[in-house]
């Protein structure tokens, strides 16, 4: 009888060049944005003062607060591009969360190693051919920084037909804890 197995590990995604350019453009904008509310507010409320009415404080209290809300708004979107994965490994089955800025968590994907139809690193030469020849229906991405290596696929069928392959980066002992549940189809690659 087999002890029972519970694996966490977390994986960082790599920022790519495309997300850096969007977090300066989103920087940017904000900025922009923000001057023309300062702008605004300060014609506005010399305009006001101007004319004798006691708007103008209410005007630069509702600019003030629009540039707040600028700022808060780049901090959201900025944090939601720091992610990481945590793949949990229970006995067989695995689950993939996706962890924005440490706050929100999306589940990803599940699936059990004993209904895949293969796991190997996409780097194994023994197997490669199963990475490059099968086209899954859907292949769902959860690595981190890819220059570490040590990416695995996991090819299996869901929902009666379409075939899925996950790519992720399992520590050693995480993929040899799996391959107990399926010898025949885990191929592990020693690092």
């Amino acid at each position: 009888m087999m002890d029972d197995i519970y694996l966490e590990y977390m994986v960082k995604r790599k920022k790519t060049g495309k997300q850096t350019a969007l977090m300066v453009g989103i920087i940017l904008l904000a900025a922009a944005l923000s001057c023309m509310f300062f702008v605004l507010m300060f014609a506005i409320g010399v305009t006001m003062r101007q004319a004798g009415t006691g708007i103008g404080q209410i005007v630069s209290f509702v600019g003030l607060m629009l540039i707040a809300a600028v700022w808060y708004g780049v901090y959201i979107l900025i944090g939601m591009q720091n992610i990481e994965y945590e793949y949990i490994l229970t006995n067989s089955e695995m689950d993939i969360d996706k962890i924005m800025s440490k706050k929100g968590r999306k589940h990803i994907i599940s699936f059990d190693f004993k209904e895949i139809s293969v796991c190997a690193n996409v780097n194994d030469s023994e197997h490669n051919h199963d990475y490059r020849n099968v086209k899954p229906g859907k292949t769902i991405d959860v690595t981190g920084n890819k220059e570490r290596g040590s990416i695995y696929f996991a090819d299996f069928s869901q929902d009666g037909g379409e075939t899925v392959r996950v790519l992720f980066q399992p520590t050693s002992k995480m993929i040899n804890s799996a391959k107990k549940f399926n010898p025949r189809k885990i191929f592990v690659t020693e690092d």
